[in-house]
């Protein structure tokens, strides 16, 4: 059905497919259901002229981020749903683990923003058990040289304690959101967020030197979380400046995934891991905010300018390494 641009939700039915139907059915207290038909997949909003197409159901509130939400069927009718969102997104109260599909059932309330609650109705799954088995997917852990970063926000322990936790907890969601778009525009992958430090890595497949990337990422990304800090558009926490510091470390990691078929995380264990989380410990004003393990400076060293900090015996490790602090790529 199409709404006129009064309603609450606007939503135009996608062309019938090879799927068993399904629908969300939004219940409201001020008004009839309205029922949302979709077949493979189906894309929640928030509401944009531009965005009205068939299977995005856009919403008219503030709360919801202009991609919220997925819902999507498998060919044998199983639904899953997952969150993209800044504000949220929860099935029947619980709230979803970010970027993760989580399986949705028949009768399952999905809450979307301030108010919107769809209820997934529908045809069950058929044959569910025994198509589940024989699809299941064998797990592949694979062995590579990966280049780490981890980025850390400097004081958060204070931070916390001293500041409004909601203007905090909003500013480091738009700081990381900008340095997120960054490491991927250098050729990165997130693997995740943890509070107040980003995790990501690049890979030996990559078109250029995973090292010499990360260094690169790393240096932009210092540049970036300077302007960040002088705009109280993004870092709001009067009284308590941004300030961030950034370790990288290569080394052979296993990468594998895990979880079950529909709700799969990615797993990374190795050295470089672990190192890069310590090493990024020893920066502060005299180092400079980026700090480099002994072969990540090997690998990228002729493109960057290093400065030699010495050795220094990481947390956890039984060896010194000779550390290095990253100042500047050479023209």
């Amino acid at each position: 059905m199409e709404e006129t641009t009064e309603t609450f939700t606007s939503y135009l039915p996608p062309e019938v497919i090879e799927y068993p139907g399904k629908w969300l059915v939004a219940e409201s207290a001020s008004g009839p259901e309205e029922v949302f038909l979709f077949f493979n997949r189906l894309e929640v909003g928030r509401f944009h002229e531009k965005r009205r197409l068939p299977g995005f159901l856009l919403v008219r509130d503030q709360t919801v981020s202009s991609r919220h939400c997925v819902i999507s069927q498998e060919p044998d009718g199983r639904c899953f749903v997952r969150d993209t969102s800044r504000n949220g997104t929860r099935v029947d109260g619980r709230r979803l683990t970010p970027n993760l599909q989580t399986e949705l059932e028949l009768g399952q309330i999905v809450s979307v923003g301030r108010t919107l609650q769809l209820r997934l109705d529908g045809r069950p799954p058929e044959n569910f058990a025994a198509e589940r088995e024989e699809i299941g997917t064998q797990g592949l852990a694979e062995s590579t040289i990966v280049t780490v970063l981890v980025g850390d926000i400097r004081d958060y322990t204070t931070l916390v304690r001293m500041s409004d936790t909601t203007k905090l907890q909003d500013s480091v969601n738009r700081v990381f959101s900008e340095l997120e778009a960054e490491v991927q525009a250098y050729g990165g992958t997130i693997k995740e967020f943890q509070g107040d430090a980003l995790f990501a890595f690049w890979e030996k497949e990559s078109n250029d030197c995973h090292a010499t990337q990360a260094c690169r990422a790393a240096l932009h990304l210092k540049e970036t979380v300077g302007k960040l800090a002088a705009n109280p558009s993004v870092w709001s926490v009067a009284g308590f400046p941004l300030q961030m510091d950034f370790a990288l470390a290569t080394g052979l990691v296993t990468i594998s995934g895990y979880g079950s078929e529909g709700a799969l995380s990615l797993s990374m264990v190795g050295e470089s891991v672990v190192l890069a989380f310590r090493i990024e410990k020893f920066a502060n004003k005299s180092t400079g905010p980026i700090i480099v393990c002994p072969i990540t400076r090997e690998i990228a060293g002729k493109g960057f300018k290093f400065k030699d900090l010495g050795k220094h015996q990481a947390k956890g490790f039984d060896e010194e390494h000779n550390l290095f602090a990253l100042v500047k790529e050479k023209r």
